[in-house]
């Protein structure tokens, strides 16, 4: 039995070992589109919504490079999200991740099923974590993932940071002791809602991103407090 189809039977069993437990994968916050069509490198670029194994959703990003760009950010580099390398094999999509992890998704009885293995965890036994994997398909695509900019506050002297939106309207940036906040839909853009107080303006003028940001408490309405340019982390 070669590699592909023994990773395949163990992944069916672990999802037979769901049914029968009466566990369910939590997929309300990631219904972005439905795909069920095996997966082949078409279908494999572009950008996934998975779960971790605490059962929080994070993206991840395909390039057609081979290169996979994550914005987990519960690990060492925070916002920075991680790095790694993708390819197709029998059906199977396998992601490499450099801190020694490895995702494995392929079409299962449930839609697309993603199978975590730990690093130096036998890859020939049962998965360290198993969840549901989503091909995301709306708007969200073109700003999912890890961006960086300038930091428009004083105080950071124009240091560069990291900004992860996820596909679910979360964001969290590598900079401030309060990082977090939500992204939505704006005209031309989105809109960055940090809690510490900060807002963003994102726009796209052809291959050009800009980032208007006003400190908390200055008048959004009024002269931003900074102008930066934004770049998507794609290496």
């Amino acid at each position: 039995m070669n590699r592909m189809k023994l990773i395949k039977n163990i992944a069916l069993a672990c999802a037979v070992g769901v049914g029968l437990l009466g566990v369910a994968c939590a997929s309300g916050s990631l219904k972005s589109g439905t795909m069920t069509t095996e997966i082949t490198r078409d279908v494999a670029e572009g950008t996934w919504a998975l779960t971790d194994s605490e059962n929080a959703l994070f993206n991840v990003n395909l390039l057609n490079d081979g290169v996979a760009i994550s914005n987990w950010c519960k690990g060492p580099d925070g916002a920075k999200g991680e790095h790694g390398n993708w390819k197709v094999e029998d059906g199977v999509l396998l992601l490499n991740w450099t801190d020694g992890w490895l995702d494995v998704i392929q079409l299962g009885h449930i839609g697309f099923e993603k199978y975590s293995y730990a690093p130096r965890a036998n890859r020939q036994g049962p998965p360290t974590s198993f969840g549901q994997a989503v091909k995301v398909l709306n708007y969200s695509t073109q700003w999912s993932g890890v961006w960086k900019t300038r930091s428009a506050d004083a105080k950071w002297k124009n240091q560069e940071f990291y900004i992860c939106l996820q596909s679910n309207g979360m964001a969290m940036k590598s900079i401030d002791a309060i990082n977090t906040g939500c992204w939505q839909k704006q005209q031309g853009g989105i809109a960055i809602y940090f809690s510490d107080g900060w807002f963003m303006l994102i726009a796209r003028d052809g291959d050009s991103v800009e980032a208007r940001s006003w400190a908390p408490g200055a008048d959004r309405a009024g002269v931003p407090t900074g102008i930066t340019p934004m770049a998507q982390v794609l290496e």
